[in-house]
């Protein structure tokens, strides 16, 4: 599913060529690393990583290891000169963004994030017309497994209701 979310959405959004090629939602400084994507023990599972990489779990959900480089970013062990390794298996977070999901207030909404370049600064209509036949997956997923939706951050622009998409 959540393969199909992220390329079924993005395709929408801009060409698989820039996003392959800008690899910001895989890098993370000090700044931005609290923002790395955790796994549900269901993607957990299905990722079949515990083996290949450093992790640990905190809360409910499983992170990734990372390590600072000499510029000072911190790089998801995952992403590889071919893209991420995962494929299919990557966690419903990775699959979603630049897109969230959040709370805000008794409510749960799409918000973009200001770190990607290329969908950030569209309108949020444009962005909401390219999700919009995602939205029923999305919605099943949080209500699914509520660790999926996030708190509302300050570099988060807030979209639209998610149950008034798609």
């Amino acid at each position: 599913m959540t393969e199909r979310i992220n390329t079924v959405m993005l395709k929408k959004l801009i060409d698989g060529q820039t996003c392959a090629s800008c690899r910001i939602c895989c890098e993370y400084d000090d700044s931005d690393v609290w923002d790395a994507p955790g796994f549900t023990q269901e993607e957990w599972d299905r990722a079949k990583i515990a083996d290949r990489f450093g992790w640990s779990k905190r809360g409910e959900l499983y992170y990734l290891d990372m390590k600072k480089d000499k510029d000072g970013l911190y790089h998801c062990p995952c992403l590889s000169e071919n893209g991420c390794i995962l494929g299919d298996k990557k966690p419903f977070r990775c699959a979603l963004w630049p897109l969230y999901v959040v709370r805000n207030g008794g409510g749960l909404y799409f918000a973009v994030s200001d770190v990607c370049p290329q969908v950030y600064p569209m309108d949020d209509e444009r962005i909401l017309s390219g999700i919009s036949h995602v939205a029923p997956m999305i919605r099943e997923a949080v209500k699914r497994d509520p660790s999926l939706v996030e708190e509302l951050h300050e570099n988060y622009r807030i979209l639209a209701d998610i149950n008034e998409v798609g």
